[in-house]
């Protein structure tokens, strides 16, 4: 899949940072959960994740001081999280097929930037603050 998205992504335009993995061999989703997101913090960007069925790498994603991680499936799911005010998403390479993937990194990829919600900066205050409290 990750091939296949990246040609479709190239054709599209859209400048993209590929974090690996770079073979088909089982690894550490965490790792490059946490190296993609390290890089969202450090350019104020977004991101987005795959895993098998998107659930672990989204919770090591969320782990990571400043990310705010959605799992999506779908469109409208997709949407809510930009609306929340993700800066990562996730998604399973085994849950949606490849077209679906491309319409998720389209609407998250077309749609980021235009959608401002004076209440999404509330909920996210309260979300950093109830992470981040020591």
């Amino acid at each position: 899949m990750q091939n296949i998205i990246l040609v479709h992504c190239k054709k599209k335009n859209y400048q993209i940072d590929d974090k690996g993995t770079f073979s088909n061999q089982s690894c550490d989703y965490n790792d490059y959960a946490v190296n993609v997101c390290d890089e969202v913090i450090k350019s104020n960007g977004i991101g987005i994740l795959t895993c098998g069925s998107g659930v672990g790498i989204s919770m090591m994603a969320n782990k990571v001081k400043g990310i705010r991680c959605g799992q999506v499936n779908d469109y409208d799911s997709t949407l809510k999280a930009i609306e929340i005010g993700c800066n990562v998403i996730s998604f399973g390479a085994r849950i949606v097929g490849i077209e679906i993937a491309k319409q998720i990194i389209d609407t998250f990829l077309s749609n980021y930037h235009k959608i401002e919600n004076n209440e999404v900066e509330k909920e996210i205050s309260r979300i950093k603050e109830e992470n981040y409290k020591k």
